[in-house]
């Protein structure tokens, strides 16, 4: 049996799906809610710290563990668990000269213990802005690691079977993660090839890991931890899928990580995930409410699996919203689109056919005369060529075709209502998005700048457009590098001197397509208006305007 000491992060749910496929049993506690004297009544063949938010010494039972462990049963730290050992042993914790927060690095390793059969180097997950430091490192550990900027990554003891790691080796972009827990796991097994015999070690205390689910007899006053620990989970994961794991922690209203919901979405779209797990997922996410890192992750997940539409030019940006504003208008940032791309700028229009009303732009476009169906290399070749594409969703994102029918079972708004803006897949950095309701505006936003947005504008409207209104103000949150600022735009800053009163509704597909070509043959009057404001704001995010007014 192996013992998970959960310092409270989402992470320790990666890192017991990935060690229960590996074939360990695992028990989980959380770092208050277990005595050492309860470890040691329960005889763990290994013990792994995981990460956690804070410093070592604000873990709870961390640091302790490990001093009264540490050469006794085997010990693997990750990230804070890694810097626990450091602190255990006499090192100073200090701050990071950089702030890793899901970036990749390339690790560097010496081959021996959890590096075993590891490529060199290879790509890890880090997420952390403290570190050991290097020049108070306890003379009885030896480096096992570096990234490529020579910071520790790995550590190990030199008596004793006893490793850290500062990367994630359970995150999904950490392609050797499995083969570091695998490793460690043969490590817990007296006699192993790969581990090294510590000289104080208790064989007692460091039998092999029993593969089975049963809860282990009670010992030294250690009870039933899923009713005397409301905050552990007993580990039944050999057979669970990550969905699985992710509605559990949903339900028990705990946020994802940006990796795990990464990971949940693709085991949606490779077609792993069960019908009855999507639905109940997507529901239990809106009963909790998304947050921004989960819907990144989701959003992350689809663009990498899409087709890719790649274009020469520089810097194209997207126009379009969420849809589901249910007021009925013509296709305005569809037309605008084109007005935009007549100005110089490339323009990757993703969409969809109609969600809000009678015509989608996929709809408007196809009464155009415009073919939907391009393979991704057409629509590229587009982009270079005339400087517009429509890129049509279900044609590039057929892998969440597995999460329709519980959409539709459903009937009810989930998150991916508002993932289509989100995961264009031309890889846009500019872009202006609308979307349905205003209380969306600040979640959108953050995501946006997860998602690494250059320059972005989300935008809702005082009387409910997911688009800039010329009827009254418009509500906007600019993103810009990683900042946001809010403002409200008005018909005044695009040079309107009136409001109009006049409907911007559309009707079908043919309808709105007669609308859209007597807007670009300059018919003037509403329609045409809101499309020109519109189009400043994606000449504004494409940097050929320097605000609204000269767009």
């Amino acid at each position: 049996m192996i013992l998970m000491i959960d310092n409270f992060d989402s992470f320790t749910y990666n890192l017991v799906q990935y060690l229960g496929e590996l074939g360990a049993e695992l028990w989980v506690f959380r770092n208050d809610a277990i005595t050492l004297d309860q470890i040691a009544g329960l005889k763990p063949a290994g013990i792994v710290i995981s990460p956690g938010p804070g410093r070592p010494e604000d873990a709870g039972l961390t640091i302790p563990i490990i001093e009264r462990f540490a050469g006794k049963i085997p010990i693997l730290g990750v990230c804070l668990g890694h810097q626990a050992m450091g602190a255990a042993f006499g090192g100073v914790v200090a701050r990071a000269p950089e702030l890793m927060h899901g970036k990749i690095s390339q690790i560097h390793h010496d081959g021996n213990g959890l590096f075993q059969g590891v490529e060199n180097p290879f790509s890890a997950t880090r997420y952390h802005s403290l570190i050991v430091a290097e020049d108070s490192l306890p003379a009885c550990f030896e480096i096992t690691a570096r990234s490529e900027h020579g910071l520790i990554m790995g550590v190990r003891h030199r008596e004793f079977v006893l490793e850290g790691v500062q990367f994630h080796p359970e995150s999904i972009m950490t392609a050797a993660g499995k083969i570091i827990l695998k490793n460690f796991l043969q490590m817990c097994t007296p006699g192993s090839a790969i581990r090294t015999a510590p000289k104080n070690s208790d064989s007692k205390n460091t039998q092999p890991a029993e593969m089975n689910l049963q809860s282990p007899p009670a010992q030294s006053g250690v009870t039933d931890t899923k009713k005397s620990a409301p905050a552990t989970f007993a580990a039944k994961t050999a057979n669970s899928t990550t969905i699985q794991l992710a509605l559990q922690q949903v339900l028990e209203q705990v946020d994802l990580d940006r990796q795990q919901a990464y990971s949940v979405m693709s085991e949606i779209m490779s077609g792993a995930a069960t019908p009855a797990q999507i639905a109940a997922l997507l529901i239990a996410l809106r009963m909790k409410g998304e947050r921004a890192q989960e819907v990144a992750g989701f959003a992350q997940a689809m663009r990498d699996k899409a087709a890719p539409v790649r274009t020469q030019r520089p810097h194209p940006i997207d126009m379009c919203g969420t849809g589901g504003d249910n007021k009925g208008t013509f296709n305005i940032s569809t037309v605008a689109s084109f007005v935009v791309a007549g100005g110089g700028v490339a323009v990757a229009k993703h969409g969809n056919r109609s969600v809000s009303s009678k015509s989608g732009s996929a709809d408007v476009l196809e009464a155009l005369g415009i073919n939907l169906n391009l393979t991704a290399d057409h629509m590229s070749q587009c982009l270079d060529e005339v400087g517009m594409a429509f890129l049509f969703a279900p044609v590039l994102h057929s892998a969440t075709k597995h999460a329709v029918a519980p959409r539709k079972e459903i009937g009810a708004r989930t998150v991916f209502n508002i993932l289509g803006p989100l995961t264009n897949p031309a890889g846009v950095k500019r872009q202006v998005l609308g979307v349905y309701d205003r209380r969306l505006m600040r979640l959108m936003a953050e995501v946006l700048v997860e998602l690494g947005a250059e320059h972005a504008l989300v935008v809702h409207s005082e009387d409910g457009l997911d688009e800039i209104s010329v009827h009254g103000p418009t509500r906007v949150i600019e993103v810009k590098h990683g900042n946001l600022a809010e403002r409200t735009l008005t018909p005044k800053d695009f040079g309107f001197t009136e409001l109009y009163y006049e409907s911007l509704s559309g009707g079908n597909a043919g309808d709105n397509a007669g609308i859209a070509l007597r807007v670009l043959n300059g018919k003037p009057g509403v329609a045409r208006d809101v499309v020109l404001a519109n189009a400043a704001c994606g000449f504004w995010v494409a940097g050929k305007a320097k605000d609204v007014v000269e767009g």
